[in-house]
């Protein structure tokens, strides 16, 4: 089987419409909103007398590896690991327990795996996880490393829903997969169907109303007089 390093410096995708004209991504419109979860969890570290950055870093790397590893397993190639500290992977040997366990009774067919797509009309893009047949229905699944599912996770769901599949894919409902990366965290699944995620999107709209009016601003900025 054939092996793929993964690039930890890989540069973010950009999207772009079909004249050329770069947008938003799905994560980065998010990422307007709070991140309450990140709050608790810094006071923690800091009260542990723990690194904040050393830690986050290394949970990250984490869970790159393990989201790779997931996509290698639906394409049907392995992380070649030669470039990866031998403790991450093993931590993400773990992690993958959780995730054949849930696998290993299920019937899935994979249909789009990993594919940056953009939405014209509210000019933005993303890239889906997992487009599968799953137990003979179609849905769409999120697969997330850390410690819990959030808000937000709905929202980037609604926004990956509303991106324009081949084939106009419609798709029933939608899952976040919540991997664990450490001892802490614990593995939850939550399904939602696609006609239940409306307000989710009217939210995720206004983020990128928000990321374009922004970035106005700071262009009409830069011509003061």
């Amino acid at each position: 089987m054939e092996k793929i390093k993964i690039n930890f410096n890989e540069p973010h995708i950009t999207y772009k419409l079909s004249d050329g004209t770069p947008v938003v991504g799905v994560t980065t419109a998010i990422g307007i909103l709070n991140k309450p979860a990140l709050v608790p969890w810094a006071y923690k570290r800091g009260k542990d007398g723990l690194s904040l950055y050393d830690s986050r870093d290394k949970a990250a790397n984490i869970g790159t590896i393990v989201h790779a590893r997931i996509m290698a397993y639906f394409k049907g190639f392995e992380v070649d690991n030669s470039n990866i500290a031998p403790d991450c992977w093993k931590a993400s040997d773990e992690s993958m327990k959780s995730f054949f366990e849930w696998a290993k009774n299920k019937k899935i067919i994979p249909l789009i795996i990993e594919e940056p797509m953009v939405n014209e009309k509210y000019k933005y893009g993303g890239t889906p996880d997992l487009y599968a047949l799953i137990d003979d229905e179609l849905t769409l699944t999120d697969f997330k490393t850390g410690s819990g599912i959030y808000d937000e996770h709905f929202i980037q769901l609604a926004a990956y829903l509303n991106l324009p599949t081949k084939d106009n894919l419609k798709v029933k409902k939608a899952i976040i997969l919540n991997i664990p990366k450490s001892k802490d965290d614990s593995f939850q699944i939550k399904s939602i169907s696609s006609k239940n995620l409306k307000d989710e999107f009217k939210i995720f709209l206004n983020c990128v109303n928000i990321y374009y009016l922004t970035k106005k601003i700071k262009n009409n900025k830069k011509g003061e007089v």
